[in-house]
C-alpha cells in the first residue's frame, strides 16, 4: 500500500508544548524543531502551545468580540459561505486591529513560529496575507465545504503556511476547524472542484474552449466529492481542542473546512500566510504607516526575521473594513512553468466570491 494511503496511526495534532523559557527568549530547543518541522511535514499542521502571551490575546479578542456584531451586519464584511446546500455558516472574515500598540510581536511575528517557517520556507518568509476569521454562533449545524484555501494550480511542496492564533481556547464546543490530516501530501489543483483542465476556472457555463470543446463552469470553491470520499476511508477529519496562546502552523494545501459554532460568544483566529522569499506573491498587507517603524524592526532583527510585504498608507485604517483579498499566488515565472500546465492556471484575479 502506497506510503500515501496507508492507514494513519496519527489522527490528533502535534503539539509542541514550549517552556515558558522558550516562549519569553524565543529560543526554541532543536528537540521541539525537529518535532514541528516533522509534524509540518507528515501532517501539514502542528500545534505550538504557550507560545504567546495570553493577556495580548485577551486584549485583541475583547475588541473583535465587541466587533463581531457590528460587522456581520455591515454590508462590506466577507463572509465565507462555500456550504453544500447555500446556507449562511455565520463564518465571516474579521481582521486584527491595526493600531501600533496592538501589533504585538508574538502575535504578528513569533520567534518560535518563525525558526519553525524558516526550516520548512527556507530564511526570511514574507508575509503576504493578515486577516481573520470568525465563527458567529446560532447557525445551527452549517458547514462549509471541505476546502484547501486555494483556487489555482499550485506545488506539490510547501510553498505557503498559514500562522493561526485562535484568541480562545477552542473545540467542537465553540467551533473549532475540521482538519484532514496529511491531505497535503498527495494533493494537487486537479483535487479541487473548480480545476479545469485546459481552461480557467472563472469558464462560464457552456463556454467553447480553446480547443473547440465545450466546458462547463463550476464556480463551487472546495475539494471533489470522489477525494473526499476516498480519504476518509483511512484518514478520516477530526475537530481538535486547542488552548488559548498556541499558534497553528498549517500548510495551505491541507484540506479543511469551518464548522458551525455551538456557543453564544464568537469563536475568533487570527491568520497571517507566510510564502517563501522568492514566491514573489503579488499580495500586499495594507498597513498605517503609524506602524512601519515597528513592522520594518522585525525583518531586521538577527533571530528568524519576518518580512511583511506592506503598503504602508498615511492614514488610520478601520480594521473592520479591511477587504478580503486572499491572493496567494505566484508571480514567479520560473516556479510557474514547472506547475502541470494541463491543469490551467485556475482563478487567480478576484476571488472575493468564495
Amino acid at each position: 500500500m502506497p506510503s500515501a494511503t496507508a492507514p494513519f496511526d496519527f489522527q490528533e495534532p502535534t503539539v509542541v508544548q514550549l517552556s515558558d523559557e522558550e516562549r519569553t527568549t524565543g529560543q526554541m530547543t532543536i528537540e521541539n524543531i525537529g518535532i514541528a518541522v516533522s509534524a509540518m511535514h507528515r501532517d501539514g499542521l502542528v500545534v505550538l502551545e504557550n507560545a504567546v502571551d495570553t493577556s495580548h490575546m485577551d486584549a485583541i479578542n475583547t475588541i473583535l468580540v465587541k466587533d463581531a456584531e457590528e460587522m456581520a451586519k455591515m454590508n462590506s464584511t466577507h463572509f465565507n459561505g462555500n456550504s453544500v446546500d447555500g446556507r449562511p455558516t455565520g463564518n465571516m472574515s474579521q481582521g486584527p486591529p491595526l493600531d501600533p500598540e496592538l501589533l504585538y510581536e508574538d502575535i504578528w511575528a513569533n520567534v518560535p513560529a518563525s525558526a519553525v517557517l524558516s526550516a520548512v520556507l527556507g530564511p526570511k518568509p514574507h508575509v503576504n496575507y493578515v486577516n481573520g476569521n470568525t465563527a458567529l454562533g446560532g447557525f445551527g449545524d452549517a458547514r462549509q465545504r471541505v476546502h484547501a484555501d486555494l483556487f489555482f494550480n499550485h506545488a506539490q511542496f510547501p510553498f505557503a503556511v498559514v500562522a493561526n492564533y485562535y484568541l480562545v481556547d477552542v473545540s467542537p464546543a465553540n467551533g473549532s476547524t475540521e482538519l484532514w490530516l496529511g491531505s497535503h501530501h498527495d494533493t494537487s489543483f486537479r483535487d479541487h472542484r473548480n480545476c479545469h483542465p485546459g481552461g480557467r476556472a472563472d469558464t462560464p457555463p457552456e463556454e467553447i474552449g480553446k480547443d473547440g470543446e465545450v466546458v462547463k463552469g463550476e464556480l463551487e470553491f472546495g475539494i471533489r466529492d470522489e477525494r473526499l470520499e476516498a480519504r476518509r476511508k483511512f484518514a478520516p477529519p477530526m475537530q481538535p481542542t486547542i488552548k488559548k496562546g498556541s499558534v497553528v502552523l498549517r500548510d495551505l494545501r491541507l484540506w479543511h473546512a469551518g464548522l458551525a459554532n455551538p456557543a453564544t460568544d464568537p469563536r475568533i483566529m487570527l491568520a497571517f500566510v507566510h510564502t517563501p522569499w522568492w514566491y514573489a506573491c503579488p499580495a500586499r498587507v495594507v498597513l498605517p504607516a503609524s506602524c512601519q517603524e515597528k513592522v520594518e524592526s522585525w525583518a531586521a532583527r538577527s533571530q528568524h526575521p519576518v518580512q511583511y510585504d506592506a503598503h504602508f498608507v498615511p492614514a488610520s485604517l478601520d480594521h473592520k473594513k479591511v477587504k478580503f483579498d486572499p491572493n496567494f499566488s505566484s508571480a514567479n515565472q520560473g516556479y510557474l512553468s514547472m506547475l502541470p500546465a494541463q491543469l490551467g492556471s485556475g482563478y487567480v484575479d478576484d476571488v472575493s466570491k468564495y
